[in-house]
């Protein structure tokens, strides 16, 4: 079977880690063809275009594979100069969802370590409405709605209903922030009760990262605002190893979007010791989901295999392979 996807390719590292990731997926004997997009200028306004075919493109596919966007120089200084906000926003993709698992061989504090956190994508201080009151001081305005609050909390059910999960965190800071939090909390609770088979616990943010230190175990699915889910998702990259222990998947009613969360590394670009798996650890759910299991199933087993065994790994996951030698060893082990 041929399947047709969109890609969205950003600038810097990740021109030469999608190329490692495209030939994994060949030689696992997958046949995509990938209708691509490249948002690489060197300035805003180029790249705002490029950004806008790349959202059309997405909406036709209705489905996609993201790197990491860098943004370019030249653009607005508010929040609309994220790229990848700015994408989500043209898409309607209001569920981030994050999936945080260790990287055996790599991960040894906190191994086997399986977590979702199920992120608001559309709204919060991401809004980035912001002011200067008078000089020096400065307002940024939090958007909470009852709509986006619900249909993500109903979004976040069903997905720990649909994969079998125990239970559900709602992540919040209402003790404080007693109106917009608050509305967030009273809304999940609402929904909660039409799960019971779906347990759901509470906690307040900064807890919730103590906790998460301490013994991440405690925790299965985490829901949260958009400023929370970020902060907590690399919090959990920081406990599982790194920006290869995660994968992200941007959702909305009619379009899904596979990425990288990271991939900047300007340090390194032209090297050739990039890390390919910040991009092909989402590859292999987009494979599970587009009805490849099997291929999806051997690249999952041949990354385990590559960070077990240790020898051909890229500098950042403590070895001295290339790019191209990690992206071997892995073809070879499927």
């Amino acid at each position: 079977m041929s399947h047709e996807i969109a890609l969205i390719v950003g600038g810097g590292i990740n021109q030469e880690i999608t190329p490692e990731v495209l030939r994994v997926i060949d030689a696992a004997g997958v046949s995509i063809s990938w209708n691509r997009v490249d948002v690489d200028a060197a300035d805003y306004p180029t790249a705002a275009t490029q950004l806008q075919a790349a959202a059309e493109l997405a909406a036709e596919m209705g489905l996609a594979l993201k790197t990491r966007l860098l943004t370019p120089p030249g653009g607005p200084t508010d929040a609309s100069n994220n790229l990848n906000v700015v994408l989500r926003r043209q898409l309607g993709l209001y569920a981030g969802v994050r999936a945080i698992r260790s990287l055996p061989g790599v991960s040894k504090r906190f191994p086997d370590l399986d977590l979702i956190i199920i992120r608001e994508n559309s709204e919060d201080i991401y809004k980035g409405i912001e002011h200067e009151i008078v000089p020096g001081v400065v307002e940024s305005i939090k958007v909470v709605t009852r709509d986006a609050c619900e249909r993500i909390a109903r979004f976040a059910f069903e997905t720990a209903r649909y994969l079998e999960r125990e239970h559900l965190t709602f992540v919040h800071k209402a003790n404080i922030m007693k109106k917009s939090d608050g509305l967030f909390l009273s809304t999940v609770r609402e929904v909660a009760e039409e799960y019971p088979d779906v347990p759901l616990r509470t906690v307040i943010v900064d807890a919730a990262c103590m906790q998460l230190v301490l013994d991440p175990y405690q925790f299965d699915v985490l829901l949260m605002g958009n400023l929370y889910g970020d902060v907590l998702s690399s919090l959990c990259n920081g406990i599982t190893g790194g920006i290869s222990s995660s994968l992200g998947i941007d959702i909305g009613d009619d379009v899904r979007i596979y990425e990288a969360v990271h991939g900047d590394a300007a340090s390194i670009v032209g090297k050739g010791i990039a890390n390919p798996l910040p991009l092909l650890t989402p590859v292999v759910d987009l494979l599970h989901y587009i009805g490849e299991g099997d291929a999806a199933e051997a690249i999952g087993s041949a990354i385990e295999a590559v960070t077990t065994a240790g020898e051909t790994l890229t500098p950042d996951l403590g070895g001295s392979a290339t790019t191209t030698e990690m992206t071997d060893a892995i073809i070879a082990g499927l």
